[in-house]
């Protein structure tokens, strides 16, 4: 998949584009500029929402699911989005930019 950052677009493997929302994209963004590194749920909502949230919030949760969906082979075994349990998230991929 290719991220194009300034049209808003992601690509998948055949070069076709992968219709995200605003909240997914910026989503994506921050796993692309966190790989394999994991990010609790509070860390995540501080980068995409600032402290516009509350920590009973499951609003992330959702965002993410909705996230696999799209980019996931099989989004009920997600590879590239998984989940760390008590702590949070882990982008797993390998990430090169250009």
């Amino acid at each position: 998949m290719v991220a194009r950052f300034d049209q808003f677009e992601l690509l998948d493997r055949t070069g076709e584009v992968v219709n995200l929302t605003i909240g997914e994209f910026r989503l994506l963004n921050v796993f692309l500029q966190n790989p394999k590194h994991v990010l609790s749920r509070d860390h995540l909502m501080d980068l995409l929402n600032g402290t516009d949230w509350s920590p009973l919030d499951r609003t992330i949760d959702n965002q993410i699911a909705r996230l696999r969906r799209k980019i996931e082979r099989k989004p009920n075994a997600p590879m590239l989005i998984r989940a760390v349990r008590g702590i949070g998230y882990i982008f797993t991929a390998d990430v090169e930019t250009s």
